[in-house]
Order: C-alpha cells, then sequence, then structure tokens
C-alpha cells in the first residue's frame, strides 16, 4: 500500500520533471523550427526578401535539394522584372545563382 507521503513525493517529482523539461521542449519549437527541423522558416526568408527589395511576392516555397532545403522565392519589382531568391533553409543563406549543392 501506498502511503500518502509516497504519493505526494512521486508527485513532486514528477512536476518537477515536467518544469525542468519546459525549456527544454521550447528550445526545440519555435517560429523558426516548423516540422521538427531548425532553421530559418519560409514565411521569416519571405518577408526578409520582400522588405530587402520592396517587390511583390509572386511565389514562395521550400524544396529539398540535393538533400537540404532550400526555400525559393520570386519576387517582382516596380519595374516589372522579376526576381528570383534561393534560400538555405538551415542557415537563412542565399544561394547564389546557378551555384550547386555539395
Amino acid at each position: 500500500m501506498v502511503s500518502i507521503r509516497q504519493r505526494r513525493l512521486l508527485g513532486g517529482l514528477l512536476l518537477a520533471g515536467m518544469l525542468f523539461s519546459l525549456p527544454l521542449a521550447a528550445q526545440h519549437s519555435g517560429p523558426g523550427d516548423r516540422g521538427g527541423r531548425n532553421g530559418v522558416d519560409l514565411d521569416t526568408t519571405v518577408e526578409r526578401i520582400r522588405k530587402e527589395t520592396g517587390g511583390r511576392v509572386l511565389h514562395a516555397e521550400t524544396l529539398e535539394n540535393e538533400g537540404n532545403r532550400e526555400h525559393r522565392v520570386r519576387i517582382i519589382d516596380d519595374r516589372g522584372k522579376v526576381r528570383r531568391y534561393r534560400v538555405d533553409a538551415g542557415s537563412g543563406q542565399k544561394v547564389p545563382p546557378g551555384q550547386r549543392r555539395r
């Protein structure tokens, strides 16, 4: 038979474990972490490029490119020119045009 004292101790240990695990769980999820992966999310990438160029977003998607996630964004500027951007989803760095992944 389990005493009241043992129940309280067990309950306290469970509560303490949950409280200590919350900061770890928060590190693994957030705006830059969608689908369980670290990096920069598509929405953040689109907003950054839109602000940098002042253009209007035509299309944005995330693709796998040779095993790496990559955001691809198409913008039309105020002169009507369409510009394409590739951004590494892990680092948030722009991928130069024509550069292939290794």
